[in-house]
């Protein structure tokens, strides 16, 4: 396979056809495709084959259907399980980090097929979360830009043109409001104080790594709530996939953190020195960042004949429940900032326009 160099500078500088094809093959699979190849090879492994053979299985399938992104990653992937590589190392061009980090414990634990119908059932309440969070915004977000964007264009283009014969001192002050907020910083403050409302709830994981110590700071100050949430279901949802199947608590911490840079290794050395250090509570255990006091409180409270992966998955339920309501919580926070400055911005621009017409009208009239 064209490597993305290749794929960019060949020919003369331009790429070609076939290299456009290349560079495309190369980009990692969709979440949903990633999701669905891993239950493939999950499911190939729980019938008694072999990685190799898993794989040269679905790659034939898959040049049958003409699936070509999905033989690519397939093909790699035996490449590499050729080569010698652990099939989470192998698959890391082509996965999302938290998917390898599922199949490097699934090596470990025999558990892959366990854990990765936990991780669909997690996408699943994560994906139907995530819709009801965008799309009551999709009007609010639109009538916004179309808001901001009358206002820059009645206080930069329309209102100069009716104040050409108009001494300065007469212009309304409605009318010089509109005119400095039009000109000034005000409409680019207006998007980054939104992009910062989103990032302080979210914390997306492109932006916020939790390896260093300034994002872990600001999540200690209640920063990045629905981030942390989700990533606690993770945690939960893994934990008690392994601990059903008999694999002890340390065992399973130390095969989730033997893969690295997935989104909970930065929290995982903390678990494990605790549990090392001979603390037994689970509550106290897992008080890491990623759950809220409500899913500690809960973890307390589990039953004195309940297993561990018993109190762990009904505190998966419930650390679920709180992510979805952070994000209603953040949908409420979103909606009405943006019908407020909606509001404020449909004020400014009538009334300056309006104030100005009045002012030039009645300066005609003299």
């Amino acid at each position: 396979m064209e490597t993305a160099r290749s794929a960019i500078t060949g020919g003369k500088g331009m790429p070609d056809g076939k290299s456009f094809k290349s560079l495309r093959l190369s980009k990692p699979l969709r979440r949903a495709q990633q999701l669905a190849l891993l239950e493939d090879i999950a499911l190939a492994l729980g019938d008694g084959l072999t990685v190799a053979q898993a794989c040269r299985e679905l790659q034939h399938h898959a040049a049958q259907q003409k699936m070509f992104r999905e033989q690519q990653a397939v093909t790699d992937l035996q490449a590499a399980i050729y080569r010698g590589q652990p099939m989470a190392t192998a698959m890391r061009k082509w996965f999302a980090q938290d998917l390898c980090m599922l199949v490097s414990v699934g090596e470990r634990s025999g558990l892959l097929e366990q854990l990765v119908a936990a991780q669909r059932q997690f996408e699943q309440q994560r994906r139907a979360a995530l819709q009801a969070f965008w799309r009551p915004l999709i009007y609010p977000f639109i009538m916004l830009l179309v808001s901001m964007f009358a206002c820059y264009a009645v206080g930069t283009q329309v209102l100069p043109k009716l104040t050409a014969g108009l001494a300065e001192i007469s212009w309304p002050l409605l009318s010089l409001h509109l005119m400095s907020i039009a000109e000034g910083v005000w409409l680019f403050a207006i998007g980054m104080a939104l992009a910062a409302i989103l990032i302080w709830c979210w914390g997306p994981y492109p932006l916020i790594d939790f390896r260093y110590v300034f994002w872990r700071w600001l999540a200690q100050h209640n920063a990045f709530v629905i981030r942390r949430y989700f990533d606690g279901v993770l945690l939960l949802q893994t934990l008690t996939v392994l601990l059903r199947a008999g694999v002890r608590l340390d065992r399973a911490l130390e095969a989730m953190q033997e893969f690295g840079t997935g989104a909970l290794a930065p929290i995982l050395p903390n678990i494990r020195q605790k549990l090392a250090n001979g603390e037994r509570l689970l509550a106290t255990i897992l008080d890491c960042g990623l759950l809220s006091p409500r899913m500690l409180f809960r973890l307390s409270n589990g039953s004195r004949n309940a297993t561990e992966h018993g109190t762990l998955q009904r505190v998966a339920n419930y650390a679920a429940a709180d992510a979805a309501t952070a994000l209603q919580r953040l949908r409420v926070t979103m909606q009405l900032c943006c019908y407020g400055l909606i509001l404020w911005l449909l004020l400014i621009t009538v009334g300056g326009m309006g104030a100005m017409l009045m002012a030039v009208t009645q300066q005609h009239v003299r």
